[in-house]
């Protein structure tokens, strides 16, 4: 009986352990499936947040380009497949300001499908409080996962998510213009017949119709600004008749001046307002803010201040905007008198004061999460630099020495720079020092920077024969004449403005008349178009997570 009682219970044992063991299989099973689909979850979280962090990098690109909120989640979407993802609600929202069509559409504007109050300032939309809107893009994306174990157990599948913000940078746009008188009727001498009438130089403006007057001169700007807007006849009642063109002919009126509106109409349909911001600084003798970076978010405003139209409002006739600077005549003759008197205040190409300017404006507005950027246009070299207020009072103006020949108020050797201070410091020097300001960095300058600056991006164009071919020197100079002045000045502004180091100009083996680094030259004009097209291009986007 013993023998049976203990074969028995052996018996027992043996089938407690084979359950034991099946348990135990089951759980190995259940611990292994739940490694296995957990590995598949953790691999499609990991896929899909990168896909998405680099889908708001490529949406960010997108909003630099203006694209709108429904074709940024487009792009997203086609990002995301392009990765080997089958995403589900992808969206890409931004602080949407757009003024919807339809007041019942709910997916344009604020409140909109595409809009995303926390990226606002102030968190709120409409925006509040001072700061200004950034470009921010969050993309957000869902992405059913299917396990391979887990089904045994009813659960099948899981929907995760993930979201990403990236920054493009906004702009902080400086345009600075050279509107001094030889921005008028440069084409009326350069040999070429470019009203295509068959004749070349043929300049005369014909009023009314009736009346042949001879070519207008670099020294009237005043007739060359009345001959593009004006009718009726000479002069102008008012200084400022609105009209069509007396004889419609285009080479007489204020070339290339307008060819340099057409190239800014250009770049202000680039900019995306009111995440960008663009300012307009003129400058002849004297420089002007025409619109300030704190007005610069504005379509409108920028479009009457550069006098186009078609950009912001496309039946928006065309205003005046800038013209060619009515200066020289600051003081007024007899003083203002290269010829019997003193030319200080006469000479009107002050590139100092239009740079200084533009370098304040990052001052006066800053926006540090902005990439700051400033563009300079001019057709000839710097002579003229104010000292003092008094326009009109000839000391106000710096002079070196008794330069009152051609080329006036510069030193004897114009391409040797001079310290502030010195006694042959001219117009030239100042406008490298002004360059310094705005491209050198602000903290930890280049050894050859005159001293901190903004740090600002800026790119120089050089336009017209005068830049590398100027004649303007008098026999009894006794210096130096460079023909090339406005050049070496402007291939030094962009020097600094590439990396905010002077010395550093990839322009030092390029032969003049040619475009090299942050430095466009453009001999007429008509090329102006393209040269702001590749700067534009070249502004570059920074993106920030």
């Amino acid at each position: 009986m013993k023998k049976l009682i203990t074969h028995m219970r052996a018996e027992n044992e043996r089938g407690q352990a084979l359950v034991l063991l099946a348990l135990a299989f089951i759980g190995l099973a259940a611990f292994i499936g739940l490694a296995v689909d957990s590995g598949i979850l953790f691999a499609n979280v990991g896929h899909l947040r990168r896909a998405v962090d680099s889908a708001s990098l490529a949406a960010a690109n997108q909003f630099r380009e203006g694209r709108t909120p429904a074709q940024l989640s487009a792009m997203a979407e086609e990002f995301l497949q392009l990765n080997g993802l089958s995403p589900s609600g992808v969206v890409a929202k931004i602080c949407d300001l757009a003024v919807p069509d339809d007041p019942l559409d709910p997916n344009d504007g604020p409140g909109g499908s595409y809009d995303d109050p926390n990226l606002c300032p102030g968190g709120t939309n409409p925006p509040s409080g001072p700061d200004a809107i950034r470009k921010f893009v969050r993309v957000e994306a869902q992405l059913p996962v299917n396990f391979a174990f887990l089904p045994i157990i009813g659960w099948d599948s899981v929907t995760i998510q993930a979201n990403a913000i990236s920054e493009a940078a906004s702009l902080d746009l400086v345009l600075v213009v050279d509107t001094s008188a030889s921005m008028a009727f440069d084409l009326c001498k350069d040999g070429i017949d470019n009203d295509d009438d068959g004749t070349i130089d043929d300049c005369g403006m014909q009023i009314s119709g009736v009346s042949t007057v001879p070519p207008v001169p670099e020294y009237d700007p005043v007739r060359c600004n009345y001959n593009r807007t004006g009718a009726g006849g000479w002069p102008p009642p008012d200084g400022n008749d609105h009209g069509p063109e007396p004889d419609g002919d285009p080479e007489d009126d204020c070339h290339p001046f307008e060819e340099v509106r057409a190239a800014t109409k250009g770049l202000l349909s680039r900019m995306y307002f009111p995440y960008d911001r663009m300012a307009l600084v003129t400058y002849a003798s004297v420089e002007n803010v025409d619109v300030s970076l704190q007005n610069g978010t504005d379509c409108e405003v920028l479009e009457d201040a550069l006098g186009v139209n078609d950009v912001c409002l496309p039946t928006e006739p065309e205003p005046d905007g800038m013209q060619v600077s009515i200066e020289p005549g600051n003081p007024p003759p007899p003083v203002c008198n290269p010829f019997t008197g003193d030319p200080r205040g006469c000479t009107n190409t002050n590139t100092a004061d239009g740079l200084t300017e533009a370098g304040n404006q990052f001052g006066y507005y800053t926006r540090e999460e902005a990439v700051w950027v400033v563009i300079l246009l001019s057709d000839g070299a710097a002579n003229a630099k104010r000292i003092s207020a008094d326009v009109g009072d000839p000391n106000s103006w710096l002079c070196p020495g008794s330069t009152f020949v051609q080329p006036f108020c510069r030193d004897p050797w114009a391409a040797t720079r001079h310290a502030f201070g010195d006694g042959d410091y001219d117009a030239d020097d100042a406008a490298r020092d002004a360059a310094d300001f705005v491209g050198c960095d602000a903290t930890t300058p280049a050894a050859d920077c005159t001293g901190t600056g903004q740090g600002a991006v800026i790119f120089s164009i050089g336009l017209g024969d005068l830049m590398i071919n100027s004649t303007a020197c008098d026999a009894s100079y006794g210096g130096s004449c460079e023909p090339d002045l406005g050049e070496s000045l402007l291939r030094f502004v962009a020097a600094v403005g590439d990396d905010g180091d002077p010395a550093t100009d990839p322009c030092n083996t390029i032969g003049t008349g040619n475009s090299c680094g942050n430095y466009y030259f453009s001999p007429t004009g008509s090329g102006l178009l393209k040269v702001f097209e590749a700067i534009a291009s070249r502004i570059f986007t920074r993106i920030t997570h």
